[in-house]
Parts: structure tokens; sequence; C-alpha cells
């Protein structure tokens, strides 16, 4: 007579079996079923392979991937761990990002903080502390929205309600940052009021030079300064130079004085007025870069895609602050090229020609124009497509970047790689195209066809890092945020 087994004990050894092979995911599918866990062994076993799951989710989480990490946890939620052991892993996670979100208040960061509490949201941890810090992250972006259109009253308002918002326990670091911020914005409300008398009276007697030397230094202290912008533009069209008004992605520029540390705060004057004065290799260290990312694409290349507005040429240097470090005798400071909208302009800081002509004031760019720095560094200006803002700096001579990319990218609001003529990132063996762009303050990509973002499978679009392994049937490529 055979011996006949319940269908659920076979289920529990496939369940144990796959455990023991590390197939732990597998495992928690298998004993996700409700009928299997009315039975004492699943339920012993699944206890198991839960605290299994969540000392794999400290780990994960801790080495930086946090979405597999809560998987993890979910997946133990779900099979009974222990309460106290889930709750250690959230209040640590839960620590750690209040921190860092302070950490970018006080570095003058009040967006990413903001961005930051809000995945603490999404994640349901923090609670009233989380909802204090968010509230106070709401009102420093306030207050730097103000202070980049002129309004230093308001953005003053903005920041004193965060300060009063601040708990006992606040971390001192945020505090003295907010204070230093206060000191800076009372002393830029004076200054920008002088300005703008200056540059009235200015545009009253059409003196075009002083209007715009005096709308430049506005728009250092305000970049979003509504008549400063349409004195600058005005004063543009008078000496000749047609362009449009600056492009701002999202609101974002560089930082103004009162969002800097305090060790970045000599720097007061323009660029126009530290090319004649000798001081632009003594700022290096005053300057951080925009956002860069590495796409190192399989069997194309390497390009540089830089996401500012503004990016620097120049030496590469120990103290940071170029954009696009070129090894060459140049200086570490050697031309700035700054995106106003459509238009681009190159600012000479050292010797610099644009198609053979040296030149020594603020240039617009136009397609193919030949840069060259220095003595023999040529960069070939390209706007491939008719349709986009983005701009892409071919290096055309043998002169290497670092790190060494084929070219850099001068991203817009899209990227195009693909096999047409006016993709930004020429793929001539693939037979679609995939676009890296913007929304809000994320970056995303789009793409007709399957892929996968680290290892998860993806269609249309989806959000990528500046870290991530982005692969296709046909391509692959990984993005490296400098």
């Amino acid at each position: 007579m055979s011996l006949m087994f319940p269908a659920w004990r076979f289920q529990l050894r496939e369940a144990r079996l796959a455990m023991a092979d590390g197939r732990w995911d597998e495992a928690a599918e298998m004993l996700s079923s409700e009928k299997l866990r009315e039975f004492l062994p699943a339920k012993r076993l699944s206890q198991e392979l839960a605290g299994q799951l969540v000392t794999r989710a400290r780990q994960r989480i801790e080495n930086g991937n946090s979405q597999a990490g809560w998987k993890d946890l979910d997946r133990a939620a779900r099979l009974g761990a222990v309460e106290t052991a889930l709750s250690d892993v959230r209040q640590d996670e839960t620590r750690r990002r209040l921190q860092k979100a302070q950490n970018l208040l006080a570095q003058g960061d009040a967006a990413a903080a903001r961005q930051a509490l809000e995945r603490m949201e999404h994640r349901r941890l923090g609670g009233v502390d989380r909802r204090t810090w968010q509230m106070i992250a709401q009102h420093l972006e306030h207050s730097d929205l103000r202070a980049r259109r002129g309004d230093v009253t308001s953005a003053i308002e903005s920041l004193e309600k965060a300060q009063r918002l601040l708990p006992g326990d606040a971390p001192e670091n945020v505090r003295l940052g907010l204070q230093d911020r206060s000191a800076k914005l009372h002393d830029a409300a004076a200054s920008i009021h002088q300005l703008d008398s200056q540059l009235h009276a200015a545009l009253a007697a059409s003196n075009w030079t002083e209007v715009l030397k005096t709308a430049e230094s506005l728009l250092e202290l305000a970049p979003q300064h509504s008549a400063a912008r349409q004195a600058r533009h005005r004063a543009w069209q008078v000496v000749g130079m047609e362009v449009t008004l600056p492009y701002k992605p999202n609101g974002l520029a560089a930082k103004t004085p009162w969002q800097r540390t305090p060790a970045a705060q000599r720097l007061a004057e323009s660029t126009r007025q530290l090319a004649r004065n000798g001081k632009v290799d003594t700022v290096i260290n005053e300057r951080t870069p925009g956002k860069r990312i590495v796409a190192w694409i399989d069997e194309v290349g390497a390009y540089m895609i830089c996401m500012g507005d503004e990016i620097v040429l120049g030496q590469p240097a120990a103290e940071g602050g170029v954009d696009v470090p070129i090894l060459a005798d140049l200086s570490r400071r050697h031309a700035i090229v700054r995106r106003e909208r459509e238009a681009y302009v190159l600012t000479p800081l050292h010797k610099t020609a644009i198609d053979g002509r040296i030149v020594t004031e603020p240039t617009v760019l136009r397609d193919k124009s030949l840069i060259t720095l220095g003595n023999g560094v040529e960069l070939r200006f390209r706007k491939p497509h008719a349709l986009s803002a983005t701009a892409v700096l071919e290096i055309v001579s043998r002169h290497r970047t670092e790190p060494a990319v084929d070219a850099i990218v001068l991203m817009s609001e899209s990227c195009i790689l693909g096999p047409q003529s006016h993709s930004h990132i020429r793929c001539r063996d693939w037979t679609g195209d995939l676009v890296l762009f913007r929304r809000n303050d994320e970056l995303m990509c789009r793409t007709q066809k399957q892929i996968e973002i680290e290892g998860q499978t993806c269609t249309g679009q989806a959000a990528v890092s500046g870290n991530c392994r982005i692969e296709g049937e046909e391509f692959a490529l990984s993005l490296e945020e400098l």
C-alpha cells in the first residue's frame, strides 16, 4: 500500500529546498500562501525566512540598494516577521535619512532636502519629526525662490518661519547654516537695493555698458530678477548680441550667496570682471560644478552629459570648480559656455578664438563653430537637432578630458541617443532611440522597446539614477554621476 502525503507537505519541502539553495525570493512566494501557513511547520519556516530577509534588507539598504531592501522588508512583513525586527530597521533608516536631509539644509540645498523628505513620506518614515522638517524645507525653498527673484524681504520672512520651526534638538550645523544665510540675505538686500537704483539710472541715461555691467551684478545676487534680465537683454540687442533670456531648468541655477557654505563666499565679482583683473584662477574652489553624468555606451564610447546651464572649460585642478577638465596647457578657468534658452554664449576668460578669430567679449556660438582654447585645444560646437536646445562639444584636437570622453553634451531638456544624424549621441548600429529627459528634478529615460534598469524590466519611460545600468536587446550603457 502506498503512503500518501498531503499537498502542503510537498509545497513545504519545495520551499525548504529553495531556502537552502539561497533562492529566498522564490521561497517567499511559495510560503506566501495563507493556506500553507495554517500549518505549524510552514509557519515556523516562514518566520525563519522572514528573519533572514530582514537581515538582508538591512545590508542592502546600508549598501545603497534601498529599493531591493524595502522589497525584502515587505516580504518579511507578509511572512510574519517579528515586529521589533522590522521596527528597528525602519527606525535606523529614519535616522539616517533625516540626518541626510538635515545636512542638505545646512548646506543650503532646500530643494534636495525636500525631495529626500518626500521619499521618506513615500516609505511612511519619520512621522511627526519628518513632517516638521518638511515644513522647514518648504519655507527655505520658498525663501530661495523669493531671493532669486530679488524679493529679499519675503525671503527673509520665509527664512524666519523656518527658524521658528526648528525643534530643540535640531543639529548645530543646521542652526548655524540658517543664521549664516540670514546674515547674507540682509547683506544682499542692501546690495540689491543699491544696484537696482544704479540700473534705473543707467537705463535713463542709455549708458548700455553700465546697464550690462549693473544687470550682471544684480543677476549674480538674484538670477531671476525680472528687471535685470530685461535690461541685460536690451543692452545685448543694442551692442549686437541678439540672444534670448537665460535658460533656468526648473528654476534652478548655481547657488546664490545666501545658499553657499561660508568657505565659498568671497566671490562677488562677475565673470567679466574676473577676466579683466586676473583673479580668475584664485576663485576655483569657490564654485561647485553642475551635475555631470558620464554615459559609458557599449561599443559606442563615453560621453559627458553636463546638466547645468553654465559650464566652465579649463585645466583639471585638485580644488575642483571645472565642469569640463581638459588635459592641456590652459588656465584653470579658461572659458565659460552659458545656455541662454535657444542660444549658447561663450565668455572667454583667457586666450580663446572662434573660427580662427580671437574673441575677448561674450560671443554667441553658431552651429559648427570651431572653438580654440589657448594654443591648440579645439572643440567643435554642434546643435544636431533643430527642435532641441541641447548642444554638443566635439573634441577635434587630440587632447583628452578627465575622465576621458569622446564628446561633451550640454543637455537642455533632453538628450537623444540613436542612429540618426540628428541624434545628440550617434549610435550607428542601433535601430531605435533612447531619450534621456528631465521631469521636474528627476532624470528619466524613454524608449519604444523593453529595457532593463538595474535588472528591473521597464517599458515606455522610467526614472533613472545618476549611477545605473540600462540594457536593451541591442544596446547597453552605464550612467555614472561625477
